[in-house]
């Protein structure tokens, strides 16, 4: 993660190429949506709902959240796009292709 916001070339592996065509991460930006919007959506309503805060202060929680987990949503969800695109050939992963 020293470099959050690149993706390597190629697997170390198996050799799949990380970027097969152009465009090809814009389904995961929909996978980073859903996940952080939930992940922050949920504890700010049980911090404002069930603790009682303000709306504020749930709102600095919700951002606080955000702003820590962006960078480890932004490469999960890319891959998880990889992990439902493409399918893993243990053999090819064996010759290193």
């Amino acid at each position: 993660m020293s470099d959050p916001l690149n993706m390597p070339e190629t697997c170390v592996a198996c050799g799949q190429k990380m970027l097969p065509e152009p465009g090809y991460y814009y389904g995961a930006m929909f996978i980073s949506y859903i996940l952080s919007g939930w992940f922050i959506l949920i504890p700010t309503l049980v911090l404002v709902l069930v603790y009682d805060w303000s709306l504020y202060a749930g709102m600095g929680v919700a951002l606080a959240i955000a702003a820590i987990t962006y960078f480890r949503f932004l490469r999960g969800s890319r891959a998880l796009w990889m992990h439902l695109m493409i399918k893993y050939d243990p053999e090819a992963a064996a010759k290193g292709a």
